[in-house]
């Protein structure tokens, strides 16, 4: 996940709304807003994701390899060669992690990549790992964004 101009400015502005709402009592519609700004810049994401899914070309992939890192769990990213449009053979890790290894060394893949940046790429029947962390960041947030909803009604009460 890329960080942009636009995250570092949902930063700057949460830390400002946290501030300032706590220093006149307003904590929780401070809260409210920073969900509210964190879903349009999570819908401004996907956005930008859905569009350039729209500008992919497949090939198939032979996969290679497995990159690993461990954490408290171990990941694992697939290694994919594929040839572009251009006849310009790539070779790249996969973006998403996984907790197995999913395909067997030397199995073919389709996968899709920008023509633009074709580093970049995804696995064609695996679109929704693009965009998923998005939706269920804002599914969460909206949890909580209830919990403090529920909380202000019961605190004026």
């Amino acid at each position: 996940m890329k960080v942009e101009k636009a995250d570092y400015i949902w930063a700057v502005v949460s830390f400002i709304a946290v501030g300032v709402t706590y220093h006149f009592g307003y904590l929780l519609y401070g809260l409210l807003g920073i969900y509210a700004a964190m879903v349009l810049l999570f819908l401004y994401h996907i956005k930008k994701i859905k569009k350039r899914i729209e500008n992919t070309e497949a090939a198939y992939g032979k996969i290679t390899d497995y990159r690993t890192e461990k954490t408290t769990k171990e990941y694992y990213y697939p290694v994919v060669e594929y040839e572009t449009a251009e006849n310009e053979l790539i070779s790249a890790a996969y973006t998403y992690p996984d907790k197995e290894k999913r395909y067997e060394i030397g199995d073919e893949e389709l996968v899709r990549y920008t023509p633009d940046d074709p580093m970049f790429f995804y696995f064609a029947n695996r679109e929704n790992e693009l965009t998923e962390v998005y939706y269920r960041s804002i599914f969460i947030g909206g949890i909580a964004a209830a919990v403090i909803v529920i909380a202000i009604i019961a605190l004026s009460l």
